[in-house]
């Protein structure tokens, strides 16, 4: 079985294991695993269809938790403490009900267990398989290319650190099409109605985000009945990015209580 890409920071104490959102890659942990390094070794992983990681037709939450026990026993890791961000959030709920005894905590940055529409994303996916990267001569005209569809500049930024250049021509790290195949399954519920995980968890939403929203807890709470909710106001779904010191504060207040 293949092994998912990862960058490690630090060493020591139960492995912290930080997954990525949507055309995320391990990257977008780099900040938040810095400042969490003093004691912790913080494992940023690329998820399947992702950054460095491999590429497969299979991009179901159900292969990507299992991407992560494939890692997890590779590096015989008795525990581990672990995060995910939106896409990556899903795949940490769904793999701490299936193996409890090898999730200590489980922190989930700004997503419900819960399905949202898929055609929020489709738009996205669309406008970037619709570059001809054939005829690219630049990032720069990507990004102009782009702005006819895709108007916020910084969400731009974000979704062109998957084009990598090679030689005279460009391509995406990220899997597009098979994520644009797979969108309607990657924004559904990942948890059967009888999953539970009965250790500690936290919910960090963003105020400004409408993906966890006050009436999502108690559904939340059905599948998680340990888990608390921080709210970061000024924050709105990248909330390890739009507030890192906010979202930095709660994760190791979680980290460090009883």
């Amino acid at each position: 079985m293949r092994l998912l890409n990862s960058e490690v920071l630090g060493e020591g104490g139960v492995p912290i294991i930080l997954m990525h959102g949507l055309l995320g890659s391990s990257r977008n942990w780099r900040s938040v695993a810095k400042e969490l390094t003093n004691g912790s070794a913080l494992h940023c992983l690329d998820l399947r269809n992702h950054g460095n990681s491999f590429h497969d037709e299979d991009a179901s939450i159900r292969a990507m938790s299992d991407d992560l026990l494939h890692y997890i026993k590779h590096h015989h890791f008795s525990e581990v403490i672990l995060c995910g961000h939106s896409l990556g959030g899903k795949v940490a709920m769904h793999f701490a009900c299936g193996h409890s005894s090898l999730v200590t905590k489980l922190i989930i940055a700004d997503i419900a267990p819960r399905s949202y529409p898929p055609e929020h994303h489709i738009p996205t996916l669309d406008s970037l398989l619709g570059l001809d990267l054939s005829s690219l001569s630049s990032r720069k005209e990507a990004d102009e290319l782009l702005s006819s569809s895709i108007s916020h500049w910084g969400f731009r930024q974000f979704l062109l650190t998957n084009l990598v250049q090679e030689g005279e021509g460009f391509r995406w790290k990220a899997n597009i099409q098979v994520l644009r195949n797979s969108i309607t399954e990657l924004s559904s519920n990942p948890l059967l109605a009888q999953d539970r995980y009965d250790r500690p968890t936290l919910f960090i939403r963003g105020g400004k985000s409408g993906y966890l929203r006050t009436e999502h807890i108690p559904e939340a709470k059905q599948y998680f009945p340990h888990s608390q909710f921080e709210v970061l106001p000024l924050a709105g779904h990248d909330v390890h990015v739009e507030d890192r010191p906010g979202f930095l504060a709660a994760f190791q207040n979680f980290l460090f209580s009883a």
